[in-house]
């Protein structure tokens, strides 16, 4: 079954609130800010920023807020990495970055926070590292962040959603729009894409 697939990351804890024989994506749904974080003149790692639904939020701290302080500290925090996020490393954390329409691989992940925010919503902080620094001078860079099988639909946000860390003397800005390119889930959607200018 598809979902089993996919359950040992958020999907285990976000599918665990429908029937089985539910067929309906998506299911879960994410705003995301990234952060462009800069060695040099060149991108070497992403900070992100993702908010999660409120059903979802209300399953992550029924499991892991055992103490029922909408805080996840230390051992929680873990639960929360080691059971609602770390095996999203099998398909990039959602996070597809391109060089010349390529993907750059993503290394891996630090710094992993999950928060309640003050409205009751799950978030998630982490830096993902890029196997190779990428240069948004020299070439043409676009970040999307999606589920390819729908499951989570995932929106950058509304506020701020690329911003910049580390670029001294380099200035870039970004562009928001839908990737037609890579489109998903039976080709009936096209992911959020930043296509970001740097100079």
């Amino acid at each position: 079954m598809q979902q089993a697939a996919f359950a040992g990351g958020i999907s285990f804890v976000a599918l665990s609130c429908f029937s089985p024989v539910a067929q309906a994506h998506p299911h879960v749904w994410l705003d995301t800010q990234s952060t462009m974080i800069f060695t040099g003149k060149k991108i070497s790692a992403i900070r992100m920023v993702w908010v999660f639904d409120d059903m979802f939020s209300l399953t992550v701290m029924d499991q892991f807020d055992h103490n029922h302080d909408r805080r996840f500290f230390d051992a929680e925090n873990d639960e929360v990495r080691d059971n609602a996020f770390i095996a999203l490393a099998n398909i990039g954390f959602l996070t597809y970055l391109r060089r010349n329409e390529k993907v750059v691989t993503i290394a891996g992940f630090q710094d992993f926070i999950a928060d309640i925010t003050d409205d009751g919503r799950v978030k998630y902080s982490f830096t993902l590292n890029l196997s190779e620094p990428v240069d948004p001078i020299a070439d043409q860079i676009g970040l999307s962040v999606y589920d390819s099988e729908y499951y989570i639909d995932v929106g950058f946000a509304k506020d701020n959603p690329i911003s910049f860390s580390g670029n001294d003397g380099i200035k870039c800005s970004y562009k928001m729009g839908e990737d037609d390119k890579h489109r998903i889930y039976y080709d009936m959607v096209s992911p959020q894409r930043a296509d970001i200018t740097c100079h």
